[in-house]
C-alpha cells in the first residue's frame, strides 16, 4: 500500500468567485486547474499547513480569515494515495484586491472563476476535487420538515413548505406517515417547487423500491438518501446502491467512523452532528443538555464529509458552527416558521 500523502486545499472565494491555479503540464495531473494548497508537514495540523501553504503560494495571510472545514476526500492515484483536507474560505475585499495580479508567489498563474462555470466543469481539476464541486453546491442551512401531524392535512403540510422553503433549498423530508401519504406529500412538494434538493429517509426508499421505481427515481435524481444513526450503524454497507447519494444522521465517533467508511464506497454528501443543545423534538437531550460546541468541534475533526450542526441551532449560530468545523447548520423549527 502507498503512502497517504496530507494535503491542505484552500477553496478560496470572494462573491461567487472562486481562485484557481494553473499546473504546468510536467507536474503530477498537470495541464488542469486546482485550488490552491500544498503538503501537510508532519507536525502540522491541517489548518496550519493550510494557512502556511496558501502564504507560501500567493502570498495571502489567511491566519484571521476562518477556514470553513468541507471534508477530507481520499483518493487513490495509480502512483499514490491523497488525503485532501478541504477547508472553504471566504476572502475580504481588501485581500480579493491584492490577488488580481494573475501570479502567484512561484510564478504561476492563478485566475478567479465564476461559481457557475466552475461547478458546470469548465475548468478541469484533478481527479479527486471532483467532490469539491459537489460539497460547493451544498447551501449554509438545511431544512427538515415536520411530521404531519403537526398538520390539519397533507395539503396544509404541503403548501406550508411549498411557500415557506427558500429557493433551491435542501430540505430532508420526514412525514413519519404512511407509505401512501408520504409518497403524496413528497411528490406534491417537489411537483409545486421542482427547485428543492431532497433528502429521502432510507425507509421510504425500501419500501417503494421494488413498487414505485420509476418515481423513486425522479425524486433522487438530484436528491439524497438519508441514514438514520441506527441504520448507519447496523446496515450492511454492500446491500446499499451505489446509484444514490447519501446523508446520514450521527451521533458520537462509532456513527462518524462508520459513515468514513461508507464514504470510501459510495456518494456520502454530508452528515448532521447532533444534538448540539437540548431540543423539544428530543427530550431526552434536557438531562444532558446537549453535546454543546466544543464536542462538536471534537467530533468534526474526525469527520470525512461535511458537517452540518443540528439541535436547537438557527442561523444566528452559523459563525458559531464554522468555527467548531461544520460547513452549516440544519433545523426544524428555528429555519422556518413556525406552524
Amino acid at each position: 500500500m502507498s503512502k497517504v500523502v496530507n494535503v491542505a486545499v484552500a477553496v478560496i472565494h470572494f462573491n461567487n468567485q472562486y481562485l484557481l491555479g494553473f499546473r504546468h503540464a510536467s507536474q503530477h495531473q498537470g495541464n488542469r486547474y486546482e485550488f490552491v494548497g500544498g503538503k501537510i508537514e508532519p507536525d502540522e495540523t491541517p489548518t496550519q499547513g493550510l494557512i502556511r501553504e496558501v502564504h507560501e503560494e500567493i502570498g495571502l495571510d489567511i491566519a484571521q480569515n476562518t477556514a470553513v472545514k468541507m471534508g477530507v476526500i481520499r483518493h487513490d492515484y495509480a502512483d499514490k494515495t491523497v488525503a485532501l483536507h478541504v477547508f472553504k474560505i471566504q476572502v475580504s475585499q481588501a485581500q480579493f484586491d491584492g490577488l488580481q495580479q494573475g501570479k502567484g508567489k512561484e510564478g504561476q498563474a492563478v485566475t478567479w472563476v465564476h461559481q457557475s462555470d466552475l461547478i458546470a466543469n469548465q475548468y478541469p481539476l484533478p481527479d479527486a476535487n471532483a467532490r469539491v464541486l459537489d460539497w460547493l453546491k451544498l447551501p449554509s442551512a438545511i431544512y427538515i420538515t415536520q411530521s404531519l401531524d403537526s398538520f390539519v392535512s397533507m395539503d396544509k403540510w404541503v403548501d406550508f413548505y411549498s411557500q415557506k422553503l427558500p429557493h433551491d433549498a435542501h430540505c430532508y423530508i420526514r412525514p413519519q406517515t404512511s407509505d401512501e401519504n408520504a409518497t403524496a406529500m413528497i411528490d406534491g412538494l417537489l411537483t409545486i417547487r421542482a427547485d428543492i434538493t431532497p433528502i429521502i429517509q432510507y425507509a421510504t426508499v425500501e419500501r417503494l423500491f421494488g413498487r414505485l421505481p420509476e418515481r423513486l427515481d425522479a425524486w433522487l435524481k438530484n436528491g439524497m438518501v438519508h441514514l438514520n444513526h441506527q441504520q448507519l450503524v447496523t446496515l450492511d454497507f454492500l446491500n446499499l446502491s451505489k446509484n444514490y447519494r447519501y446523508f446520514a444522521s450521527c451521533h458520537d465517533q462509532h456513527s462518524l467512523s462508520r459513515l468514513n467508511t461508507l464514504s470510501t464506497s459510495h456518494t456520502v454528501m454530508g452528515c448532521f452532528l447532533s444534538p448540539v443543545k437540548a431540543t423539544p423534538t428530543h427530550p431526552e437531550t434536557f438531562q444532558s443538555g446537549g453535546m454543546g460546541w466544543q464536542t462538536l468541534g471534537e467530533l468534526a475533526k474526525i469527520c470525512d464529509v461535511p458537517v452540518f450542526a443540528l439541535g436547537g441551532v438557527g442561523r444566528a449560530d452559523l459563525a458559531t458552527a464554522y468555527e467548531h468545523g461544520a460547513m452549516g447548520i440544519a433545523g426544524i423549527r428555528l429555519l422556518v416558521d413556525r406552524v
